[in-house]
């Protein structure tokens, strides 16, 4: 028996008049989502064959027996999945699934995993209105004219106006496709084992395969952490860098997973530009909460900006939406979110607190209510 014969239990199929190896069952996805799969026979039971390299595909079901949960039950592969979603990329990708998904993780049917984190909570259908920027200045303006409303202001302004008077089933965007978003427990889930998308990005991982050394992937992470909460994942991950790399890059890395590179006083200058900019929008945000409405507006207008990176302006329209008492959750988690990357924490921990009393104590507030607190003790002893 030969070395791919032994791999993946010497099964053949017989295709196009060639020699084939078994591949993934595909019967469970949903005919409408084969388009974004390649062909079957793509799906082998072995990854890079024809190398030195070559090794069998562990399976999902595989995995969640050598592997560790985290606290809520969830598995490595379901936690990268909540970063795409997190990215609105999911489900039917523009592109397609990619093969890392089976050949990586051991997921061969995604639709069906997306399900799954649906129904446990951790993902919801993400409002058709987040998809108006998709569409043409034109468009937004037949659309708003069509009801009545005027169709006059910049592209920004129509989408809030359109978001904010036609209702969702009245909204009709050409091939608009419905994509997942992270619900409050999906968020707290991502935050808490952010190892998972930063390992499965790192430059530097290797395979399970220890003939070379200890594996430094998300599996050997995962295994360190053996299902308790990985609060403290960054200081681990980053003392291994600099065993093996000389550099820790997992300590100085944004929420998010990006690396960040600036010094302390430049991430301090930072900070206190944007404290800077916030008081010299006092006035205008005092005035904003006082208008007509009860956030909603502003809230949906906070997100396009934020998801188009203009941090300042997103954290304007907040602020006014916070002040209006909008009882959103996503609402103050953003603006948090948004707080942190620039190291203000003691006005994350108010807008949570005004958050809580607004919205309700929900796990994910409570749970950064703890976690902010605690960074400003810890900074204070540094002090």
């Amino acid at each position: 028996m030969g070395l791919f014969d032994f791999l993946t239990g010497g099964k053949k199929n017989k295709q196009n008049g060639r020699s084939q190896f078994a591949f993934a069952d595909s019967s469970s996805i949903d005919p409408e989502e084969k388009q974004f799969y390649q062909p079957d026979d793509y799906y082998t039971f072995y990854a890079f064959p024809g190398t030195d390299s070559a090794h069998k595909v562990i399976t999902f079901e595989e995995r969640k027996k050598i592997s560790f949960p985290s606290k809520r039950g969830l598995y490595v592969a379901e936690i990268l999945l909540l970063d795409y979603c997190r990215q609105g990329k999911y489900p039917k990708p523009t592109a397609g699934y990619p093969g890392l998904w089976w050949f990586e993780y051991g997921i061969r049917d995604v639709g069906h995993a997306l399900e799954s984190l649906r129904n446990r909570g951790f993902i919801q259908w993400a409002p058709k209105a987040n998809s108006l920027h998709t569409l043409k200045v034109d468009e937004l303006k037949r659309m708003l004219e069509t009801v009545g409303l005027p169709a006059n202001g910049k592209k920004e302004e129509l989408i809030e106006r359109v978001a904010a008077n036609i209702p969702e089933q009245r909204l009709v965007i050409p091939g608009y496709v419905a994509k997942y978003e992270l619900t409050d427990l999906g968020h707290n889930e991502l935050e808490e084992n952010g190892y998972v998308p930063y390992m499965h990005k790192h430059s530097e991982k290797t395979t399970d395969d220890d003939t070379f050394g200890e594996p430094f992937n998300v599996w050997s992470i995962n295994r360190l952490f053996r299902g308790e909460t990985p609060s403290d994942w960054r200081t681990v991950v980053g003392q291994i860098e600099k065993h093996k790399f000389g550099v820790d890059t997992a300590s100085s890395s944004h929420v998010d997973g990006s690396k960040e590179s600036k010094s302390r006083a430049s991430r301090i200058s930072e900070r206190d530009e944007m404290r800077a900019f916030l008081a010299s929008k006092k006035r205008e945000i005092q005035e904003g909460i006082h208008t007509p409405g009860d956030g909603f507006a502003e809230e949906s207008k906070g997100m396009m900006l934020r998801s188009k990176g203009d941090d300042k302006a997103a954290l304007v329209m907040f602020y006014i939406s916070i002040g209006k008492r909008f009882d959103a959750p996503a609402l103050y988690r953003e603006t948090a979110i948004l707080l942190r990357k620039y190291g203000m924490l003691e006005e994350e921990l108010k807008v949570v607190e005004a958050g809580i009393r607004n919205s309700g104590p929900s796990d994910d507030l409570l749970h950064r209510k703890e976690r902010v607190t605690e960074l400003i003790e810890k900074n204070k002893g540094k002090k």
